[in-house]
């Protein structure tokens, strides 16, 4: 029993050893990071270092470095930084568009996921300019830059228009056959961030990005959700009715065992009317609503879908779903037809509360 106990003392001790001990005093945590397209040979990259100031409010610090790559571009960093830098708390990596439509951004990622630190669950986005200077920028009334960015893409993502994205999905939607990934597109305006709409990729590529309205179409062909708005136009001049969504479900019917399949969508859309710019709503208008709601809908899911075709990606992972339902799958062959497949649309609308009936 003695030389039991005194076995796994030892074994606790070896592998206590074996630890790599980290001292927060002793490392500078970064909590943002971005990259931007500096020219064809090298990458901007930036960092936001938490800093607290004399009342104890969070602050941040920001340092950049230009290098050939992510890894080269760590050691520039590290070699400005008054302590070593660690990734275990970063929140968000931000590219910028030149970056990820000229060069791509997998091995940037690619560095990340090989860094056991960082957390797959982190977000991810596009910009519209320069990382480095929405990251340098002081924004009113918010302290510290990655906390604001990180809590606006979550926020958007889910109480409003934006698909769930993050650098687990991204990472998993690249490497998924007959699917391609997407993130958020965020641009500053004036004194602040906002998030405006989707960006999509072909791989690691930056090709096409949705607006606001669309990305919402976009977010009930992928996922279940309860949040959310769509505006529609009614019959008279200048009358519009806002739909707040409080429930949707979609659901893909798919010809099995072909890499040809018929498809189609339905949606179930459930929700209520939120803003309207008439004065009252009668039971004739509010079927008038559900009418214009269901066609816009099929409208912009069937146009949606098209754009998808044209630009020849697949964010909704439809050759995902068809591998699926097909035993002898051939990515090659549901490729070459992805591109004119024929795709029909339904939805199923219930309004189930006005909100502004008198």
């Amino acid at each position: 029993m003695k030389r039991l106990l005194l076995t796994l003392c030892l074994s606790i001790l070896f592998l206590n050893g074996c630890v790599q001990t980290m001292i927060l005093d002793e490392v500078q945590l970064i909590h943002s990071i971005g990259y931007d397209y500096y020219d064809e040979d090298r990458v901007e990259g930036t960092v936001s270092l938490p800093v607290y100031n004399m009342e104890g409010a969070i602050e941040s610090e920001i340092i950049s470095a230009v290098a050939s790559t992510s890894r080269d571009a760590r050691l520039e960093l590290n070699a400005q930084a008054s302590r070593p830098l660690h990734s275990g708390k970063i929140t968000t990596i931000l590219f910028n568009e030149e970056l990820a439509e000229k060069t791509g951004i997998m091995p940037i990622l690619d560095t990340f996921s090989r860094d056991a630190t960082i957390g797959m669950r982190n977000f991810v986005a596009l910009t519209a300019g320069s990382t480095k200077e929405i990251l340098e920028t002081t924004y009113p009334l918010e302290m510290e830059v990655a906390s604001y960015i990180a809590e606006l893409i979550e926020q958007n993502m889910e109480r409003q228009n934006i698909p769930q994205a993050n650098f687990h999905l991204f990472m998993k939607y690249y490497y998924e056959d007959g699917r391609d990934p997407f993130m958020p597109y965020i641009k500053q305006s004036e004194e602040h961030l906002q998030v405006d709409g989707v960006a999509l990729f072909k791989g690691d590529r930056y090709v096409d990005k949705l607006n606001l309205t669309d990305s919402f179409v976009m977010k009930i062909l992928l996922e279940p959700f309860a949040n959310g708005t769509y505006e529609i136009e009614l019959s008279e001049k200048n009358e519009f009715a806002v739909l707040r969504n409080i429930h949707s479900r979609t659901k893909f019917t798919i010809e099995k065992g072909t890499n040809t399949p018929a498809i189609d969508i339905l949606i179930k859309f459930k929700g209520k009317v939120n803003e309207y710019s008439g004065e009252q709503i009668d039971d004739e208008k509010l079927k008038e609503i559900t009418v214009k709601v269901t066609e816009k809908l099929e409208s912009d899911a069937s146009r949606l879908i098209s754009l998808f075709q044209e630009n020849n990606i697949d964010p909704i992972g439809m050759g995902s779903r068809v591998k699926g339902k097909t035993y002898h799958f051939n990515l090659e062959e549901w490729e070459s037809y992805y591109p004119n497949a024929n795709i029909n649309v339904k939805a199923e609308v219930v309004i189930t509360e006005t909100g502004v009936r008198e």
